[in-house]
């Protein structure tokens, strides 16, 4: 049994046999501030503090055991969806990488300094962005499935559909600084939207992977906000820079902890990273 189930249980159990927090503290020698995050589902217990507990409010610790078996059987369904959150993990690697790369390119068109001989390569780079940052961010539209949260689903699929239009105004405005100038403003307004909603909805994930989907969630709102404002959108990249750096940790864990690889996701914190 899970968290939060596992917290749940023992709270119906404690008021069944009409104990308070105080007087369970004093029958089985735990702080009561763990007895507190135990029921509020914050934390999962080691074995022996769940057998404690439970040998004092008369449960069968087997019980707990079996249903613990049971509930590690994870579908093979859920096994197949997860597994892109993998390859999505991969690719966002590239699509991190090959974005610094895009980045020079643009301090470069900003000057006018891109010789037409270069347009190959500016192409290139943006089609690169464009298929690499899809299969990334498509990998949080599958873990929206997984753990459903219509937020990233919906998110995802917009952000994918705006980078498609933004490397396609990218290469039309090549050569063309007033062309170019007005798409960096209308994408850093589009963009900075679109991420303030993406920040919403991996807050609400929580519930599912801890603080550090929190964190996360949190930088992306400040990105986003930071883009829309249009004067902070250069120092903006410097939050978004680790905003992506934690979106790809995110992704990956949550392939982890879906397939049973790592703990039990509500302990995955981001003081585990730090």
């Amino acid at each position: 049994m899970k968290q939060p189930e596992l917290g749940q249980k023992i709270l119906e159990l404690r008021k069944a046999k009409g104990l308070t927090q105080e007087e369970l503290v004093e029958l089985c020698n735990i702080n009561v501030r763990t007895i507190q995050r135990i029921e509020a589902g914050e934390v999962t217990p080691r074995s022996y503090t769940i057998k404690s507990i439970l040998e004092v409010l008369g449960y069968d610790f087997k019980e707990i055991q079996q249903t613990n078996d049971q509930n590690s059987v994870i579908s093979p369904e859920i096994i197949g969806k997860a597994a892109f959150l993998k390859t999505a993990f991969f690719v966002g690697i590239v699509y991190f990488l090959l974005a610094f790369v895009e980045g020079i390119f643009d301090y470069w068109q900003t000057g006018e300094d891109i010789s037409p001989e270069a347009a190959p390569w500016y192409i290139a780079v943006k089609i690169g962005i464009m298929l690499t940052f899809g299969v990334f961010t498509f990998g949080f539209y599958r873990l929206s499935l997984i753990k459903p949260n219509v937020i990233v689903k919906a998110a995802s699929i917009l952000l994918i559909i705006a980078t498609c239009f933004g490397v396609a105004a990218d290469i039309y405005g090549f050569n063309n600084a007033s062309v170019w100038q007005s798409v960096q403003f209308s994408k850093a307004i589009l963009f900075g939207a679109l991420y303030i909603v993406f920040g919403l909805g991996l807050i609400r994930y929580q519930t599912d992977f801890g603080s550090f989907a929190l964190v996360t969630g949190i930088l992306s709102i400040i990105s986003g906000i930071a883009f829309l404002s249009i004067i902070l959108a250069i120092p903006g990249l410097f939050v978004f820079t680790i905003f992506e750096i934690l979106q790809l940790v995110l992704l990956y864990k949550a392939y982890e902890s879906i397939t049973g690889k790592s703990p039990s996701p509500k302990n995955l914190d981001i003081h585990a990273f730090g």
